[in-house]
C-alpha cells in the first residue's frame, strides 16, 4: 500500500532536487549561444570601433561570437532604449557612451530608459579627451585668451557644437558656467560640418572629442588649444589643460563603457567584466586604443555605477542651467 506512495515522495524529491540545480547549470553553462552587442551609432564612430575591438577578445575568452548590431537615431537614444528593454540574460549587451546615457536623458523628453535604474554596468572601457580647438590663423591662441574675448564681448563669440545638446556643446557650456562668460551656440547636425567651418575661421573654436580632431591637428588644419581633461593628453604633451589655461576644477571627457540590461545576473556580469579587464591589458588592444586616441580605463562594475551616478547628476545641472530644451 505504501510502495506507491513512497515512489511518489521520491519523484517529486527528484524533481526538485533537479529544479533547484538548474540555474546554476544555466549560469555555468553561459554563454551556450552567439551574444548581441548593441551599438547605438553608426559603424565607424568610436563607440561601434571600441565594440568591434573588445568583441573579438570577448569572443574569444568566452567561445562564442559577438554580433555587433547598429541600431542609430536621435543621439544614440534609439539604440538605448532598445539595450534597456532586451532580456536580462547575458546575451544582449550594450557599447554606450556619456552622450546618450549621461546627457541624453537632460535634451530628449521620454527617452524610453533610466540609465542609473535600467542598466547593470559591466565596466568603463575608455575614456575620451575633449579638446578645444580653433583655425590656424586664429588670434585665440589659449583658453584665456577665449576668456578674455568673451568678457570684452558678451555674448558676441560663436562656438560651434555637433548639435544642441551633444558632448561639444555641452562641454562647452560647462566651460562658460566655470569661467563665468557668455558665448554663442551654433549648432550644427554633425561634428564634422561644425569643423569644416572651423578650419575656414568661419566659427572661432568648439570642443570636439580628439579622435575626430587628431588627424587636423597634425596636418595643422587645426589648432588645439587646451585639453578638457585633468591632465595633459599624451597625444598633445603641449597642449594645456582647461585647468592650467586659467580655470581651476575644469576637469571632464566623454567616455564609452559596456553594459547589460538590468537584472542581468551578477556572475554573468562578473563573467564579462573579468573577460574584458583581461582583454583592456592586452598589448594589441592598447596599442590599437592608443592609435585610435583612446584612453583605456577599465573599472570595476560598482565603479561604473558609482562614476554613472556622477556624470548624470553633472550633465544635468550643466544643461539645466544653461537652458537647454528638451527635443
Amino acid at each position: 500500500m505504501n510502495h506507491p506512495r513512497r515512489r511518489a515522495t521520491l519523484t517529486c524529491l527528484a524533481a526538485g532536487l533537479l529544479t533547484a540545480a538548474l540555474p546554476a547549470v544555466s549560469a555555468a553553462a553561459y554563454p551556450d549561444k552567439p551574444i548581441r552587442l548593441v551599438v547605438p551609432f553608426p559603424p565607424g564612430q568610436g563607440a561601434d570601433i571600441l565594440a568591434r575591438l573588445i568583441g573579438q577578445h570577448l569572443a574569444a575568452a568566452l567561445g562564442q561570437p559577438i554580433v555587433v548590431e547598429n541600431k542609430v537615431g536621435a543621439g544614440g537614444i534609439i539604440g538605448t532604449a532598445f539595450a534597456a528593454k532586451a532580456a536580462p540574460d547575458g546575451y544582449t549587451l550594450y557599447m554606450g557612451s556619456s552622450g546618450p546615457l549621461a546627457i541624453g536623458p537632460h535634451v530628449y523628453k521620454a527617452v524610453g530608459f533610466d540609465t542609473l535604474k535600467d542598466f547593470a554596468p559591466i565596466s568603463n572601457i575608455a575614456s575620451v579627451t575633449q579638446v578645444l580647438v580653433t583655425a590656424p590663423a586664429s588670434q585665440l591662441a589659449s583658453a584665456k585668451d577665449v576668456v578674455e574675448r568673451a568678457r570684452a564681448q558678451p555674448g558676441m563669440v560663436p562656438f560651434g557644437s555637433a548639435g544642441s545638446g551633444t558632448t561639444s556643446h555641452l562641454t562647452m557650456e560647462l566651460f562658460t558656467q566655470m569661467s563665468g562668460i557668455s558665448l554663442s551656440h551654433v549648432p550644427y547636425k554633425g561634428s564634422s560640418t561644425s569643423m569644416i567651418d572651423v578650419m575656414a575661421g568661419r566659427v572661432p573654436l568648439m570642443f570636439d572629442s580628439l579622435p575626430g580632431v587628431l588627424t587636423n591637428v597634425k596636418s595643422g588644419s587645426l589648432r588645439a588649444i587646451a585639453v578638457a581633461s585633468a591632465q595633459r593628453d599624451p597625444l598633445l604633451p603641449n597642449v594645456p589643460t582647461v585647468a592650467e589655461s586659467g580655470v581651476p576644477g575644469f576637469a571632464t571627457s566623454g567616455w564609452i563603457g559596456l553594459l547589460a540590461p538590468a537584472r542581468t545576473p551578477p556572475q554573468i556580469v562578473d563573467q564579462l567584466h573579468t573577460a574584458v579587464a583581461k582583454a583592456l591589458k592586452s598589448e594589441a588592444v592598447k596599442k590599437r586604443m592608443s592609435e585610435l586616441a583612446f584612453t583605456p580605463i577599465g573599472n570595476s562594475p560598482a565603479e561604473f555605477q558609482t562614476f554613472l551616478s556622477k556624470e548624470v547628476a553633472l550633465w544635468g545641472g550643466v544643461a539645466a542651467k544653461a537652458g537647454v530644451q528638451k527635443e
